[in-house]
């Protein structure tokens, strides 16, 4: 079956993905530029927390993604009642999950903070922010909810428009915080995460708005009773291995940022501003990976295996050259980038050598975006969600420690490290693909040996 996405093909898709993409991601790196205007120690606070919750958004992203790539393979075999289906049962635990997240993280901040050694002024910024910031939690699982399903009925035009609306009005809202305008009270670093929670809200109302009058998901109380345990199985063999590696990378960033806040408030800004300035070189891997998944889901549940490799392969030789040219120009223009964020000299001075291993990390990372999603899309994340977790906790974290404390090489050492993790899990990232065992580990797969095995 010919679906709308594979008619609009890789470009079709990223065009309005990247543009997409460039507006969500840069939006973290505007909420840096106004916490910094507050203060470096606000700025650091929020900076340290991401990684907190983008664990805990990733929780809920594995689950959104499973469910996706079910309902992907489903359009992609014709089969649009079970698909419609699926839509609805991954929606469905979803949602209840965000809740459940949302809730346990609100009522552990304090414990969050403590353990991470954030303490002093950027302790107590760091709590004002998360007992604010939890309510994002079950607002991005209803917006990974709708995002993936205009995407898998080739609408990603839509996500576009809730993306700028989410853009424009968080720019507002920090502007009316930051500044104070119209009389508003000073609120510091709550204000700017209410400003987040607002505008991640209208932005999600835009996104439901175009499913109610474009996408027809109207399916029986029959249809979800008979699909609801296959979704459900095929979700948890999906999502399960999905989260280990993700979840993995996240606790890192927490360790590595727990490890920078002990080298110091100025190392730990510097990580802050120079990660945060590298989310940009996220925008081209992550949209074109976006594309890829759902053009390849979409040929593995035809039977177009061949068709679906070459998709991959293509897409990510696009996209190590845009991230690429990306990195390289964020390390030319590294001088008057850091100086968005602070006036102080010695960020300053160190941030070519920051910005540049931060570079180095890039052509990594983008081979572990694209084929790690694809690999788990297709049913085959077991063996990589294992092999990426030793990888990082066995060789990159206690070379972090290593050069970072025993060397005496401080965030300079945490980001060498960075380069090796992303770089060793690449190569075996990329050598599972090439092995093929994804061939025989996707729905339709696991399903007809079933099948065969009932007959």
């Amino acid at each position: 079956m010919n679906t709308r996405a594979q008619q609009q093909g890789l470009w079709g898709l990223s065009k309005p993905l990247l543009l997409e993409q460039t507006l969500q991601f840069c939006v973290p790196l505007m909420d840096t530029l106004f916490l910094a205007i507050i203060s470096d120690a606000a700025a650091s606070a929020a900076g340290a927390l991401a990684p907190v919750l983008f664990l805990c958004g990733n929780i809920i992203w594995v689950t959104v993604f499973a469910g996706a790539s079910i309902a992907n393979q489903r359009l992609g075999a014709g089969k649009l009642d079970k698909a419609k289906a699926t839509i609805w049962i991954y929606a469905f635990w979803s949602v209840q999950l965000g809740i459940l997240i949302a809730l346990l993280l609100y009522f552990s901040a304090p414990w969050i903070t403590s353990i991470m050694g954030l303490s002093g002024d950027i302790g107590l910024n760091a709590r004002e922010y998360l007992q604010v910031a939890f309510a994002l939690i079950v607002i991005w699982a209803v917006k990974g909810v709708c995002h993936s399903i205009l995407n898998m009925h080739g609408l990603p035009g839509w996500n576009l428009l809730a993306n700028l609306v989410y853009f424009v009005a968080n720019l507002a809202g920090n502007a009316i915080v930051v500044f104070q305008l119209f009389g508003i009270a000073d609120y510091g670093i709550s204000g700017v995460a209410w400003a987040s929670v607002i505008a991640s809200s209208l932005g999600v109302l835009v996104s439901v708005a175009a499913i109610t009058v474009n996408v027809p998901l109207r399916v029986s109380i029959l249809q979800l009773k008979q699909n609801v345990a296959n979704v459900s199985q095929n979700l948890v063999r999906i999502a399960a291995p999905s989260a280990i590696e993700p979840l993995s990378f996240d606790i890192n960033m927490v360790v590595l940022n727990s490890m920078a806040a002990k080298l110091g408030a100025l190392a730990l800004a510097a990580k802050v501003y120079t990660f945060n300035t590298f989310m940009l070189g996220l925008i081209i891997s992550v949209a074109l990976t976006t594309a890829t998944q759902i053009l390849v889901t979409q040929k593995v549940g035809a039977g177009e295996l061949d068709q679906a490799d070459q998709q991959l392969r293509r897409s990510l030789r696009i996209a190590l050259w845009g991230t690429g040219l990306t990195a390289a120009l964020l390390v030319t223009l590294h001088h008057p980038i850091m100086r968005l964020y602070t006036q102080d000299e010695l960020l300053l001075a160190g941030a070519f050598w920051w910005f540049l291993l931060a570079a180095l990390s890039e052509p990594g990372r983008t081979v572990n975006i694209m084929t790690g999603l694809n690999l788990r899309a297709t049913g085959d994340g077991w063996y990589i969600s294992a092999v990426g977790l030793l990888f990082t906790w066995l060789v990159a974290l206690p070379l972090a420690y290593l050069l970072a404390f025993v060397m005496d090489l401080g965030l300079i050492g945490l980001l060498i490290s960075a380069v090796v993790d992303e770089s060793g899990r690449a190569v075996l990232f990329y050598r599972r693909w090439r092995q093929q065992h994804w061939h025989h580990s996707h729905v339709h797969a696991r399903e007809t040996r079933i099948q065969g095995k009932q007959n």
